[in-house]
Formats: C-alpha cells, sequence, structure tokens
C-alpha cells in the first residue's frame, strides 16, 4: 500500500515509515485548564453578579460587566487556540532515511531537525506517574552519533516505549542494509 503523506522537504525515493503526534490527553488537559480558569470564575462572578444587581435595576452595569466577561472569554479562547497550535504541530516524522523532529517552539516559531537513521545511536521511552501509566503516554529521548546537542526529545505521546524500540530497529536495519519494507505504521 503507497504512502500518501509527503511533506515539504521530502527527498526522492523517501518513504515516511510512521508519524508520532501526542496523545490526546493534552488537549483535554488545556481545555480543562480554559475550564477552570475562565469559563468557571466568569459563569460564578456573572451569577453573584446578577443576584446582587438585577438587570432591570442596573441595566447599563449589567451590559458592562457582560462586555467585559465576555472579552475574558474571548482572552482564553485565543490562549486555548494558541496552546494547542503549539501542542499540534510538534511531531516526529520517520522515514526510510532519517527522523524529522518538528518542534512547534512559539506560536510563530517552529525549528525542524533531521538525523540519519544510521546517527541514531539510541532512544528512550519513559512513562512516569500514575495518569500516564494508565493511559500509557510519556516522553520519547533519540540520542545520535553527535552528542547531547543533537538529542531529539518529544513529551506526551502514546506508547514511548513501543516507538523507542521500533525507531531502533529501522536505524539497525538501516545500518545494516536490510530491506526497510514501508507499512502502514501511523500514529494517530
Amino acid at each position: 500500500m503507497p504512502n500518501l503523506f509527503r511533506f515539504p522537504g521530502q527527498r526522492e525515493g523517501e518513504e515516511v515509515l510512521m508519524l508520532i503526534y501526542k496523545h490526546p490527553i493534552v488537549y483535554v488537559k488545556i481545555v480543562m485548564a480554559f475550564v477552570l480558569v475562565i469559563v468557571l470564575p466568569a459563569f460564578l462572578f456573572l451569577m453573584f453578579w446578577f443576584m446582587a444587581y438585577p438587570l432591570a435595576d442596573f441595566f447599563y452595569r449589567g451590559v458592562t460587566v457582560g462586555l467585559i466577561i465576555s472579552m475574558c472569554v474571548l482572552y482564553g479562547i485565543l490562549f486555548i487556540c494558541i496552546r494547542w497550535i503549539d501542542e499540534e504541530f510538534d511531531i516526529f516524522i520517520l522515514t526510510s532515511d532519517r527522523l524529522i523532529d518538528v518542534t512547534q517552539v512559539t506560536f510563530l516559531k517552529r525549528t525542524v531537525t533531521s538525523t540519519p537513521l544510521e546517527q541514531i545511536q539510541d532512544t528512550t521511552g519513559e512513562i512516569s506517574g500514575f495518569l500516564p501509566t494508565i493511559l500509557q503516554y510519556g516522553n520519547l529521548t533519540v540520542q545520535t552519533a553527535a552528542g547531547d546537542a543533537s538529542d531529539f526529545f518529544i513529551d506526551h505521546i502514546p506508547d514511548p516505549d513501543g516507538i523507542a524500540r521500533t525507531i531502533l530497529d529501522w536505524a539497525h536495519k538501516k545500518r545494516m542494509g536490510q530491506s526497510m519494507d514501508v507499512c502502514d505504521n501511523t500514529n494517530d
């Protein structure tokens, strides 16, 4: 089955073996933070405000407070969108030739680093904590022959141990010159 995923800078004959995205728990955390920091306080404030100052008697104050609360909620939605972009665009792309680390550093800054598969020396998958252990997500570190300066890191990915083994297996196959049969190993 041909792999239909293509990315800018993909070399001729280079096949995508695996896409490594973050675990959905990252987005749950972002939404929970939005609800606890913006929505819940705004709701409680409005509830107490309109109990103390009925809208019929204090219409202009109510409209002003409503506008202020709306601005706070819109600011919270902007925060959610920026956080989502920061997390969504962190991805590892494992190809038949190299490992590519795409990291969204800030809203308008992205770094792309790659290393040939032959240079991968070690991979470490780490799961620590109660929730990560239950949901099987954690961090992945890939060490290359160039030393600490070129370590690749991605956090909050599903099954980091399995992905670490897979990357190391592909790197070993590439070093040994073994055939690299492309299969559908995408991690969505």
